[in-house]
């Protein structure tokens, strides 16, 4: 019996089934007033490179890392939620001026020496939204 418990605890080890992640994926919704005004913003922000999937109509979802949606969704009534979104960036310089040349102001990079740079903006909409770069 204890052998079959190994092999059973080692198979889903193995199989991937076993995981200290409760999750596999994180998709993060925010409302938006008009779906093709956000879109084309949000697209500016992530890139064209980003993958964005169009799952039903009023809802676009952009893949900004492997594990991780941003999905934006269309109502009548947008009210901020109150979260910030931040993004790890590898130099907070160069990124916020590659956003600024597409028309996005990022905001003023704050840095903590020795702990972290970051900024924080919103969208058309006004969800926050953040940058962040580690030393």
């Amino acid at each position: 019996m204890r052998r079959l418990c190994t092999a059973s605890i080692a198979l889903l080890f193995s199989a991937g089934v076993a995981s200290t992640a409760p999750f596999e994926e994180v998709t993060v919704g925010v409302p938006v007033a008009s779906i093709t005004d956000a879109e084309e913003w949000y697209l500016a922000l992530f890139g064209a490179e980003v993958e964005v999937l169009r799952p039903v109509p009023g809802v676009v979802e952009f893949k900004v890392t492997p594990e991780t949606w941003y999905q934006i969704f269309e109502t009548d009534d947008p009210q901020p939620s109150g979260a910030v979104v931040r993004f790890l960036v590898d130099d907070m310089a160069a990124s916020q001026a590659k956003w600024a040349d597409a028309g996005i102001d990022t905001g003023e990079a704050i840095q903590i020496p020795d702990v972290v740079t970051y900024s924080e903006f919103t969208d058309p909409d006004g969800n926050a939204l953040g940058l962040y770069d580690l030393p």
